[in-house]
């Protein structure tokens, strides 16, 4: 990885207002994007508040918005003066595992200080050519209240916005409409999309939330959203300087560039190398595809006498891992005997030493909260942390998940760090289950290998999640960060509107470093895609989000690893007709093996050698909720 340069660069402050911006603005100073066409202003607003407001694209995309913290009852941008910023640059490269294996943060840095309530703070905006962010650092000792932030994001009347109303485990339905005519009675969950009036894309979330509390937005009736803590509604204690999270608007000319842009993950400090000497890279690190048993087989697919067997399919299937869900530790499911005060851990390490055998490492859930009645020891405490991961790792068991938190509060933020610092002394990898969205935690904790915190194909048990649900996801929620959507279902009962292809699809579209396979394998195994999902790889070198895709309507990726190219279409709406563009190929020919929808929605149209070349449309004839999957090779 690459050191941080930090280059001081000239910038010319000009007081007086340029034409066209608003009245009831006091502009002091710009930080304009390294590429120019980005830029943000920070002053006062009418009342003398800290302000900000951002233009891209060619014209305004943040209007005059609110910024500061509301520390012991008083709002730190109240009454503010605002005064010329420190300037720098930042240009950095760092390994990643989402839609490119390398990140780069390029952005301006302007550092405002700021008086208010007889305090000077610094206000920090980074400008990046695809969104800019900002933070609020208060110094100070000893321990302080922090009821809110007087946060606000004012966007261009008409805005089409997709808002997720589910703020506890993220599990929501986004809802699509104008940002004045926007409900959500239980607040929104951030990533908030938005369609920008005249073109383009926007999306509003936050990075590095660690060590506060997760921020839900607030419909108001008119253009602006507002930030609140509906998890920590009578605030939190906080002791020595405070440090918010960043408050992050990534916008982009089309899908391509918002799903591609780096701000979440970039803005996060890079790990401990003390605890990850090789950063992501670190050897026990390990992404990989995963069988899984719950989803198909529920609470009986725990019982100790089917382990070795799913230990078997999962080697069959080429998964590096094998996840042991829910139930193991409870006497019902016959890992131990009552009253042994061992417990069901020799039987784990036993199912872990045969798994080795096979090539396949085990991975084991554990809820978070103590429950006698389902017998869930919990992980509340840091010793109970201590212990669980100790006997983890004396185990031989690789990485856990962990469930039910449904909270974004700041103890629950605490309880993330402090499981995944634990984890990482014991090298254990973590995945976290009813949870809130990532903020780009990954970064600084890589053992953090990807989060629920989404709607998931789960719900397809008990519900159904709609078609355009899964055209919408990649726009919206997977914005954030990795997500544990656990596809892809071959079973006619929980395909619920869509397609085996389109099922397969979704593997390609919502990928994970710790890809999760929800189905019966022996379902797998019978497929005639059986060979690519075994091949399905968790890391891509470049994802290309392809036209026509539109939110809620179509979801079109092709991401490369190495020299090959996998492609996912979902179709979230009715039959239709398709002529995707191939240029991403490059020059040469190129042979597609590739899935279609077949005459019912439980059938592929499977065809290989398809001869495909970067000049020619590929034409794919898509039905109600289907899909088309694609793998690529270059041809000599």
């Amino acid at each position: 990885m690459k050191t941080p340069c930090y280059l001081l660069v000239p910038v010319i402050l000009t007081i007086m207002a340029r034409p066209g911006l608003a009245a009831d603005f006091t502009r002091t100073a710009d930080c304009p994007a390294p590429g120019g066409k980005l830029r943000v202003e920070v002053g006062t607003d009418a009342n003398g508040h800290l302000a900000w407001r951002m233009e891209a694209l060619g014209r305004p995309v943040i209007g005059i918005s609110q910024a500061g913290v509301v520390v012991a009852g008083a709002d730190s941008g109240a009454a503010a003066t605002v005064g010329k910023p420190a300037l720098r640059s930042i240009d950095e490269r760092f390994p990643w595992r989402g839609p490119e294996k390398q990140r780069r943060q390029h952005c301006q840095v302007a550092e405002f200080p700021i008086q208010a309530n007889g305090q000077t703070w610094t206000f920090e905006v980074r400008a990046f050519d695809d969104g800019a962010a900002y933070r609020c650092r208060i110094p100070g000792q000893g321990k302080r209240r922090i009821t809110g932030e007087a946060a606000t994001f004012v966007l261009p009347a008409g805005a089409i916005c997709w808002a997720n109303p589910n703020t506890g485990p993220y599990e929501g339905i986004h809802l699509r409409a104008e940002v004045e005519k926007l409900v959500a009675k239980d607040g929104i969950g951030m990533p908030l999309t938005i369609e920008l009036p005249g073109g383009g894309f926007a999306a509003i979330t936050e990075a590095q939330t660690m060590g506060w509390s997760g921020m839900t937005l607030e419909a108001t009736g008119s253009t602006t959203v507002k930030g609140s803590f509906r998890d920590d509604g009578n605030g939190w204690d906080s002791t020595g300087d405070i440090v918010t999270p960043w408050r992050v608007v990534t916008v982009a000319a089309d899908l391509n560039g918002l799903v591609n842009a780096p701000l979440v993950d970039a803005l996060c400090p890079p790990p401990d190398p003390a605890l990850f000497p090789q950063g992501m890279n670190t050897p026990w690190i390990k992404p990989g595809r995963c069988l899984w048993q719950w989803w198909a087989f529920d609470d009986p697919g725990t019982h100790w006498s089917k382990q070795q067997d799913f230990v078997d399919k999962a080697a069959a299937l080429a998964c590096e891992y094998y996840l042991v869900d829910e139930g193991w530790e409870h006497t019902r499911q016959e890992w131990f005997k009552p009253g042994d005060p061992a417990g069901p851990w020799p039987r784990m390490k036993e199912l872990c030493d045969y798994a080795k055998t096979k090539g396949v490492a085990i991975w084991a859930w554990r809820g978070w909260t103590n429950n006698r009645k389902l017998q869930w020891p919990g992980l509340e405490n840091h010793d109970k942390r201590v212990d669980f991961f100790r006997r983890c790792r004396e185990a031989g068991i690789v990485g856990v998940k962990i469930d039910f938190m449904d909270s974004e509060s700041r103890d629950r933020l605490d309880f993330y760090q402090d499981c995944l610092r634990v984890a990482a002394e014991h090298q254990i990898m973590v995945n976290f289950h009813g949870a809130n969205k990532p903020a780009g935690e990954a970064r600084s904790w890589p053992n953090e290998m990807t989060r629920e915190g989404i709607r998931g194909l789960e719900y397809n048990k008990w519900s159904v999640n709609p078609r355009e649900h899964y055209a919408t996801l990649p726009f919206t929620r997977m914005l954030a960060g990795h997500g544990d959507f656990t596809p892809t279902t071959f079973n006619a009962k929980f395909l619920k509107g869509t397609t085996v292809a389109q099922q397969l699809a979704c593997a390609v579209v919502f990928s994970t470093p710790f890809l999760c396979w929800a189905e019966n394998p022996d379902l797998y195994l019978a497929s005639p895609a059986v060979d690519v999902i075994r091949a399905m790889p968790v890391l891509w070198d470049e994802t290309r989000v392809l036209t026509p895709s539109a939110i809620g309507e179509l979801a079109i990726f092709a991401r490369r690893h190495g020299n090959e190219w996998w492609v996912g279409v979902i179709n979230g709406g009715g039959q239709r007709n398709l002529e995707l563009p191939m240029d991403f190929l490059g020059a040469g020919k190129w042979s597609a093996e590739r899935y279609a929808d077949g005459a019912q929605a439980t059938d592929f149209a499977l065809t290989r050698d398809v001869a495909v070349t970067a000049k020619e449309p590929h034409k794919v004839e898509l039905a109600p909720g289907g899909g088309l999957f694609m793998r690529l090779r270059k041809q000599p």
